[in-house]
């Protein structure tokens, strides 16, 4: 064997250029990430926020209420928790019946009302995450869904009382607008919220217990947990963990700031994502989003396709419209049939057509004023509606998403029973295309 040719070699492989290979720099962690962003844009991401994400300055909402209420209590030392508090012996002094911190945080938020950080704003404005959890008894969430989605969020609780729990009623429920309290929401109420570790305790069996909201645990198992600021202890976050879903399961993602050890290697063997900065994960998220959003866009159907999400249906006059939702649509991800993009010249067209309804998930006739004074004209948009009648009949699922313009007659106008039988998306011109798209993402991801 040539020595001096092996040594050659060697120099060869090992050499700088060959080490310069983009595999070598590549991240481990994108696929976890790439897998994210699209359950994101997919509509299967819960998030599940905690009060180290709300923060006044550099300490989150919890710590600064506790240490405050100390203060005027004349406690001089930090305190770590509200149960340490109320066994201080100055707190103990001015109030015997330890009872009274409820009454005592209630006022806090009664007087003062604490935003959401910047950042926190940007990642709930994401309207992927309709329904967010927060684990925090602090309205700060809900004041900053309430900023987004204004009257349409809807307000539930959890607050260990079999009576009053709240619990949604079907997987539809998880597109709605809604913020949850996990561990209860501030009151006036002794224990309806958790404040001391006794309360924590009695939360956490009740969730592992009959009286959790078992369909929203239920429809919890089945999608991407997203964990940001919940910093619990190792086995209190397993408790908390085991009551939203199987852990073996391992559909989720942690960031965390301070974690225990045995904690992170517990969730990583459980195949859950985890990252180290909350805050450098949502900017992350939201970079990330916005990227693959923005190549969404520029992957657009120039040839023809079946097997696609969407079919839209609609009159020459609205073609504006059809476009504009097209465009909305394809910026979310999903892929649309527009007959502009989708037939081939010389083709035949109704076969293709027929064909790309056939194979669509799912069918959106558009309905405006156009529409009407059309009525009793031969149109290609008509046999649409039939041959989609035909194809809804064999689909046992919600196929037909109408989209009707505010001030057309839907349930009067002369459009096929079968199609009036579903509940129309009424649009605004005003209110923007991207408003309507995202309510028929909605409506999609309900099946």
């Amino acid at each position: 064997m040539d020595t001096a040719n092996t040594n050659d070699y060697s120099e060869d492989l090992f050499s700088d250029d060959i080490f310069d290979i983009d595999f070598l720099d590549s991240d481990p962690d994108e696929p976890l990430w790439d897998k994210l962003i699209q359950q994101i844009i997919d509509g299967n991401v819960i998030p599940i926020i905690g009060p180290e994400l709300l923060t006044v300055g550099q300490t989150d909402i919890h710590h600064f209420i506790v240490n405050g209420i100390g203060k005027r209590h004349g406690i001089k030392k930090p305190l770590n928790s509200f149960s340490e508090l109320i066994y201080t012996p100055e707190f103990n002094a001015q109030w015997p019946n330890r009872d009274k911190i409820y009454n005592l945080v209630n006022d806090v938020f009664v007087k003062t009302i604490f935003p959401a950080t910047p950042l926190l704003k940007r990642f709930l404005s994401i309207r992927q995450f309709p329904f967010v959890i927060t684990t925090s008894f602090t309205p700060i969430v809900e004041q900053a869904m309430r900023d987004i989605w204004k009257d349409e969020l809807r307000v539930m609780c959890f607050c260990n009382n079999t009576k009053v729990n709240d619990d949604i009623k079907t997987g539809a429920d998880l597109r709605k607008p809604t913020v949850y309290y996990m561990f209860g929401k501030v009151c006036k109420d002794v224990q309806r919220y958790v404040l001391t570790d006794t309360d924590m305790l009695a939360f956490v069996s009740s969730w592992l217990s009959d009286n959790r909201p078992k369909v929203l645990c239920n429809e919890l198992k089945d999608k991407y947990l997203l964990m940001l600021g919940n910093n619990y202890s190792n086995w209190l976050f397993r408790f908390i963990w085991y009551s939203m879903r199987n852990p073996n399961l391992g559909r989720g993602m942690l960031a965390y700031d301070t974690l225990d050890e045995q904690l992170i290697n517990f969730l990583e063997r459980a195949e859950t994502f985890t990252k180290q900065n909350t805050t450098d994960v949502i900017e992350q998220i939201i970079n990330r989003l916005d990227e693959k959003l923005a190549e969404n866009e520029k992957i657009k159907f120039n040839k023809p396709e079946d097997n696609t999400d969407v079919f839209i249906s609609y009159s020459r006059s609205d073609s504006h419209i059809a476009e504009q939702l097209y465009e909305a649509l394809t910026r979310q991800g999903k892929r649309v049939w527009f007959d502009k993009n989708n037939l081939t010249e010389g083709g035949n067209f109704m076969d293709e057509i027929k064909k790309a309804i056939r194979t669509a998930k799912y069918f959106i006739p558009i309905f405006t004023q156009n529409v009407a004074r059309e009525k009793g004209e031969p149109h290609v948009y008509r046999n649409e509606w039939d041959h989609a009648i035909e194809v809804a009949i064999s689909m046992g699922r919600t196929y037909i998403i109408p989209m009707a313009e505010n001030g057309f007659d839907f349930y009067n106008a002369a459009i096929p029973e079968k199609i009036q039988q579903h509940n129309a998306i009424i649009f605004n011109k005003e209110e923007g295309i991207d408003v309507v798209a995202e309510k028929i993402i909605h409506k999609m991801n309900q099946d």
